[in-house]
C-alpha cells in the first residue's frame, strides 16, 4: 500500500497535492482540528503518512510523534528529520501548526489558511528537502506543531525538549509558515525577522528572485498584539522568520474554507520556502546577527526611548482663596526617554505643552470667568517602579517637573499680572507597556507661582492619558 501510495503522490504535481492536502485539513470530517481532540489526531496521523511518503526520518525514537502536556492534557507535534551531512550536528527547524478553533456553536471553523495552508507547505518544503539531502549540510528539523491556538503550547514544547537535549546554540534558524494561502489576494510573502540573519534582507530577496516572488522584508516582530509559532526559539535567540502572506483571509471564521485558498500562489511560495530553507542549511557561513526583536529579548535595555502624545485637563487653583476654577482641555506631544535599573528605572519626557484653564473675571466678582491659555516647553522627571521586563510592565513613578511657558494669553482683557515662564512642581505617573506599547496617567501638581509677583494662582493638571510608541 505504502508503494501504490507513493507512486500516486508522485505521479500528481506539486500544485495538486498542495490542494488535496488543504482540502483534508479543512474538510468538515475534520471539524477544524481543535487541539486535544480526535479530529487533531486525525490530522495528525495523516501529516505522519505524508511525512513518510516524502522520506522523513523520525526525530525520536522511531516515532514521529512527540508528545506533550499542558496544564494537564496531552498533545502531540508531529517531528521528523532530514539528516545533514558535514554540519549534520547543526539543525535549521521549519514548522507550522496544524491545529485550529474546531466548533463553535455548531459552526466548524475549517482554518483552510489558518493554518491549513501552511501544514500544506511544510509537507512539501520536507519533500524537496529530502530529494535535495545531499546538498544540505545541516540537519533539518520538520514540525507540525500542535495547540498554537491555545498558547503556542507545540512549538514553546519543541523549543524547550530542543534546548535540553540537543542545546539550543545548535538550532541555526527557525521558520514558522503559518497562513500562506492568500498570496494572490494580498499580493507579497511578508517575512518577519530578517534582521535575526546575517544579511537576512539581501538573502531572502536573492532567493525569491529565483521565484519571481515579491517578498516584503521586516526587520523584527515588533507587534505585541501578535505571536507566533518563533516566540519560543526566538526567546532563546536563535534566529527567525516568520512567513505569511497576511491576513487578508478570513481566518478565525468559519468562511475560511479551501475553495477560497489561492493554490498558484500557494505553490509559488511553497517553492521558494524549499529553496530558502535548502539555501541556509547549505550554506555554511550562514550564521545569526546577534540582533533579537525587542519583543524577544528577555530584559530591557539600559536606554529607550519613544514618543507620546497626550490629552486632559487643566485647572487653576488659588490657595489663599482655597478655590479652583473648573477644568480645560489640554494636551501634549514630544519624545520619552528612560533608563532601566533593575526594577527601577528614571524616566523624563521632553514635551512642547498646550494647557488652557479657568480664570476668575478680576474685575466683576460674579462676573463670567475668562480662559487663560499657555504653551510650554515642558521636562517631567520621575524615578519609577516596575513589575515586569523585556518590554512588557507596569510601573509608578513619582518626580517633579520644568515648563518655560513661551506664550500666554487670556481671552478677554488681560489683567495687570505677569505671567511667570519659569514654572514647575511635582509630578506623578502610572503607566504600563505592552511590547512598544505605552499608555500612561499622569499628574502635576504646579508649586511655583503662575504669576510673577502674587501668589494666588497655581496650575493643577488633572488626570492626563498619554499614548506612546517605544523604539
Amino acid at each position: 500500500m505504502l508503494l501504490l501510495s507513493l507512486l500516486d503522490a508522485n505521479a500528481q504535481t506539486r500544485k495538486e497535492r498542495l490542494t488535496e492536502y488543504v482540502y483534508y485539513f479543512a474538510s468538515d470530517s475534520l471539524r477544524g482540528r481543535k487541539a486535544g481532540t480526535p479530529d487533531a489526531e486525525k490530522a495528525r496521523y495523516y501529516i505522519v503518512a505524508r511525512y513518510k511518503e516524502a522520506g522523513l526520518k523520525p526525530y525520536l525514537n522511531n516515532d514521529f510523534v512527540v508528545p506533550f502536556t499542558k496544564a494537564g492534557v496531552q498533545y502531540a507535534n508531529v517531528v521528523g528529520l532530514i539528516e545533514g551531512n558535514s554540519l549534520k550536528d547543526e539543525y535549521i527547524v521549519l514548522g507550522a501548526h496544524f491545529d485550529h478553533l474546531g466548533v463553535k456553536k455548531g459552526e466548524i471553523y475549517p482554518g483552510a489558511d489558518d493554518n491549513a495552508s501552511g501544514s500544506a507547505a511544510l509537507i512539501e518544503i520536507a519533500r524537496e528537502l529530502v530529494a535535495h539531502r545531499d546538498q544540505l549540510e545541516r540537519s533539518v528539523i520538520i514540525a507540525a506543531f500542535d495547540a498554537e491556538e491555545l498558547g503556542l503550547y507545540g512549538s514553546n514544547a519543541l523549543a524547550e525538549f530542543l534546548d535540553a537535549t540537543i542545546g539550543i546554540d545548535k538550532i541555526k534558524l527557525m521558520m514558522s509558515v503559518d497562513m500562506v494561502g492568500w498570496y494572490g489576494q494580498s499580493g507579497k510573502l511578508v517575512m518577519d525577522g530578517t534582521a535575526t540573519i546575517r544579511d537576512g534582507k539581501k538573502l531572502v530577496k536573492e532567493v525569491a528572485e529565483r521565484h519571481s516572488i515579491n517578498v516584503q522584508s521586516k526587520s523584527f516582530e515588533n507587534s505585541p498584539f501578535t505571536a507566533t509559532d518563533t516566540q519560543g526559539f526566538a526567546e532563546r535567540h536563535v534566529p527567525t522568520l516568520a512567513v505569511t502572506t497576511g491576513l487578508k483571509s478570513p481566518y478565525h471564521k468559519p468562511g475560511d474554507k479551501a475553495e477560497l485558498i489561492d493554490y498558484d500562489g500557494l505553490d509559488k511560495v511553497t517553492g521558494y520556502l524549499a529553496d530558502l530553507a535548502e539555501t541556509t542549511a547549505s550554506d555554511a557561513e550562514f550564521s545569526a546577527s546577534g540582533k533579537v526583536a525587542r519583543k524577544h529579548e528577555g530584559k530591557d535595555p539600559l536606554f529607550e526611548c519613544g514618543v507620546v502624545l497626550g490629552t486632559g485637563g487643566t485647572s487653576m487653583r488659588f490657595p489663599d482663596a482655597r478655590m479652583t476654577t473648573d477644568g480645560s482641555n489640554s494636551l501634549n506631544a514630544g519624545l520619552m526617554g528612560r533608563f532601566n535599573f533593575g526594577k527601577g528605572g528614571l524616566q523624563f519626557n521632553v514635551l512642547y505643552d498646550y494647557a488652557s484653564s479657568y480664570f476668575p473675571n478680576v474685575n466683576e466678582t460674579l462676573g463670567v470667568a475668562q480662559k487663560y491659555y499657555q504653551q510650554a516647553v515642558t521636562v517631567p522627571a520621575y524615578l519609577i517602579l516596575r513589575n515586569g521586563e523585556g518590554g512588557n510592565s507596569a510601573y509608578v513613578g513619582a518626580g517633579g517637573y520644568y515648563s518655560y511657558a513661551f506664550q500666554h494669553k487670556f481671552s478677554d482683557t488681560d489683567p495687570v499680572w505677569t505671567v511667570n515662564p519659569h514654572q514647575g512642581g511635582m509630578a506623578a505617573v502610572f503607566g504600563f507597556q505592552l511590547g512598544p506599547v505605552l499608555m500612561e496617567w499622569s499628574f502635576r501638581w504646579q508649586l511655583s507661582r503662575l504669576f510673577a509677583g502674587q501668589d494666588n494662582a497655581r496650575l493643577n493638571y488633572g488626570s492626563y492619558i498619554t499614548l506612546g510608541w517605544v523604539f
